[in-house]
């Protein structure tokens, strides 16, 4: 990690253009934010995902898919 920071940091030194005008910053506009009122709702919320998170069949199919799509690409690049 370190030597590609290094390298990354090599590469923008090497083609920066030193007569450029310097741009200050420009600030994005704040995104809106919607604020939940619910205290229940919100904990519902979290317990439902939390419990999408515990599912281990969803976690097995997941991993099972992921394996058959790997041995699949390994196919396809010895072919």
């Amino acid at each position: 990690m370190t030597t590609c920071i290094i390298r990354h940091n090599m590469i923008i030194e090497d083609e920066r253009d030193l007569n450029a005008p310097i741009q200050d910053a420009v600030e994005a506009p704040t995104p809106p934010i919607e604020m939940m009122v619910d205290e229940n709702l919100r904990f519902e919320q979290f317990l439902a995902r939390h419990k999408k998170i515990k599912d281990k069949n969803a976690h097995f199919e997941f991993r099972n898919a992921l394996i058959e799509h790997l041995w699949e690409q390994r196919n396809n690049l010895e072919n």
